[in-house]
């Protein structure tokens, strides 16, 4: 049985939105009055006025991260996506600029306890990872494609220069042995009019059938992350040094 769902994340904006909520219900109870008595209306503070970012029904935007969890056969699929140090502030990816954004894949063999020695669990192996794209204006109408495209062997792409690999099914995800991770990918300069771009996230993964076994199954691995893009002349919003104190 196969199950694709999103995972809860906590929103890191949320005490912001409260905060701001709060300030507004608190102006709105002490409004003032004239010298002639009558009541003065105190405006509401808008969104920008208070900081509060409207939701868009994006996970990675609202979040800034998207999470997503595949299950088949005992065996989770865990991707993350998040936006890197350098282009953090998700509500200000703008068309212009570079957008900088990190990916990463883990399995775990849900069939046993986390800490249950690493022999006693299946061994997953991530072969082939492909991300196509679509950049759509906000009547969802196709402005261009492939504004980020990857086609490549995890094991030849990831992070770590030495990972854990099969030369035929790949690199080993298992947690906590193996993790695919891909930093600093990069969605450049869009046309102006571009709202929304799809990230269509496609994976190829062998698993063991058992703890030990040679017999591998192959599974296919996909999901889709909507990332909002805001209307701006302004480039995407840096953090220049993101690393420094």
């Amino acid at each position: 049985m196969r199950s694709v769902r999103p995972r809860h994340t906590h929103r890191r904006r949320a005490g912001a939105a409260v905060l701001a909520l709060g300030l507004v219900l608190s102006a709105a109870a002490c409004s003032s009055e004239s010298p002639s008595g009558e009541p003065t209306p105190v405006p509401t503070p808008t969104a920008t006025d208070t900081g509060a970012e409207e939701p868009t029904g994006s996970m990675f935007t609202d979040n800034g991260t998207f999470t997503s969890s595949t299950s088949i056969d005992g065996i989770e699929y865990v991707l993350s996506i998040y936006p890197t140090a350098r282009t953090p502030f998700t509500h200000q990816w703008y068309p212009g600029g570079d957008k900088l954004f990190t990916m990463s894949m883990t399995a775990y063999d849900t069939d046993r306890a986390e800490r249950d020695p690493f022999a006693s669990k299946r061994v997953v192996f991530l072969d082939r990872v492909s991300v196509s794209s679509v950049a759509s204006d906000e009547s969802g109408n196709t402005i261009s494609v492939e504004p980020y495209r990857l086609d490549e062997q995890a094991a030849r792409v990831t992070l770590d220069p030495e990972p854990l690999a099969d030369p035929v099914y790949g690199m080993v995800i298992t947690s906590p042995k193996g993790a695919f991770e891909l930093r600093d990918q990069v969605i450049g300069t869009l046309d102006p009019k571009v709202r929304k771009v799809t990230l269509s996230f496609h994976a190829t993964v062998w698993a063991q059938n058992s703890a030990g076994s040679a017999q591998v199954n192959r599974q296919s691995i996909s999901t889709e992350v909507p990332i909002v893009i805001f209307p701006s002349t302004k480039d995407t919003t840096t953090v220049e040094n993101p690393d420094a104190d």
